[in-house]
C-alpha cells in the first residue's frame, strides 16, 4: 500500500480541515469515519470539531463538551462554524457548531488555557496484559485490521452475547507514525476515544439480545499532553444505565501510567425488536 494512502493518512488528512473563510472550515467522513449504519463516527465529528476550534486559539485545550444532533453522513461535506465565546488572558472559549446541507448535526463548547503548574493526583492505573499480548478488536470481530486507522487490543474480553461486568480496557495506539503536532496526536486521541465507550454500558446486558445504540454527547477533559505515537491504555467503566440511556466514564493514560484525558459519555441504549 502506498504509504501515503493508508488508513491513517486518509484521517490525518481529514483532520486538518480545509478554510472556507474566516473561522469556517470544511470537514466530512474519512477511513474509519463510517458505521455500519452509514452513520459518521462521533469521533470523527468531535476531533475535527476540536481541530477547527484550535486553529482559532492559540492557548492549550483542556476541556471540551460536544452534543450529536442528527446523524452526520458520509460523503457529504460538513461546514464547522467557530465562534470566539471568550478571549481572556488566559481562558479562551469556542463554540463550534457543524451543519450538513443547512441543517445542524452537531455542537461543541471547548476551552483553551495557558499551561501552569500545580499539584496533582490520580487514580491507580489498572493492571492489564501488555499490548502485544492482546488480540486485536478488528481481529475478533472478524474485520480487516489493515482497514483501521487505529491498532485498538482488547485486554479484557470483547462484548459478545454474555452478561459481562459494566467495564473494558483496551490498548490504543495508530496504524503508522504520526508527525510531531501536538494538536493532531490530541485530535487522534479524542478521535479514539468514542471506541467501545458507550458499548461498556451494554456488557452487562448483552445475554438479552441485539441492542441499538447511539451517541448523545461526548466530553472530554485534557490534564497533559502525551505523546500518541506509544501505546495508551483506555480504561472504561458504566456506573449507570436506565430509561434507554447508558452512561460512561473513562480514562486514557500512557505509556508511563499518568493520566492523559479523562472522558464521559451516554448514549441511546435500547433492545431491538
Amino acid at each position: 500500500m502506498d504509504s501515503s494512502n493508508t488508513p491513517l493518512n486518509k484521517l490525518i488528512t481529514k483532520l486538518s480541515l480545509e478554510i472556507q473563510t474566516g473561522d469556517t472550515f470544511i470537514g466530512g467522513s474519512g477511513t474509519g469515519g463510517v458505521t455500519v449504519e452509514n452513520r459518521l463516527f462521533g469521533g470523527l465529528l468531535v476531533a475535527q470539531a476540536f481541530m477547527a476550534a484550535a486553529k482559532t486559539s492559540s492557548l492549550d485545550l483542556h476541556s471540551l463538551h460536544s452534543y450529536f444532533l442528527r446523524p452526520a453522513r458520509p460523503n457529504e461535506p460538513i461546514l464547522y462554524r467557530v465562534s470566539k465565546i471568550k478571549e481572556g488572558r488566559n481562558f479562551h472559549v469556542r463554540l463550534v457548531e457543524a451543519s450538513q446541507n443547512d441543517s445542524q448535526i452537531f455542537h461543541m463548547q471547548a476551552s483553551f488555557t495557558k499551561q501552569i503548574s500545580g499539584p496533582g493526583h490520580q487514580d491507580t492505573v489498572p493492571v492489564v496484559a501488555s499490548p502485544e499480548s492482546c488480540p486485536n478488536r478488528d481481529d475478533l470481530r472478524g474485520r480487516n485490521k489493515e482497514d483501521s486507522p487505529i491498532d485498538v487490543r482488547m485486554a479484557t474480553p470483547i462484548t459478545e452475547s454474555e452478561a459481562l461486568p459494566p467495564e473494558q480496557h483496551i490498548w490504543l495506539k495508530p496504524s503508522g507514525q504520526l508527525p510531531e503536532d501536538p494538536n493532531l496526536h490530541l485530535a487522534l486521541l479524542i478521535y479514539s476515544s468514542d471506541r467501545t465507550l458507550l458499548d461498556t454500558a451494554w456488557r452487562p446486558h448483552a445475554n438479552l439480545g441485539e441492542h441499538t445504540g447511539a451517541s448523545l454527547d461526548h466530553a472530554v477533559w485534557v490534564h497533559g499532553a502525551s505523546d500518541f505515537n506509544q501505546w495508551h491504555l483506555y480504561t472504561m467503566n458504566s456506573p449507570a444505565a436506565g430509561s434507554g440511556r447508558g452512561l460512561a466514564f473513562g480514562a486514557i493514560h500512557n505509556n508511563h501510567g499518568e493520566r492523559i484525558l479523562t472522558t464521559a459519555q451516554e448514549g441511546v441504549m435500547r433492545l431491538k425488536t
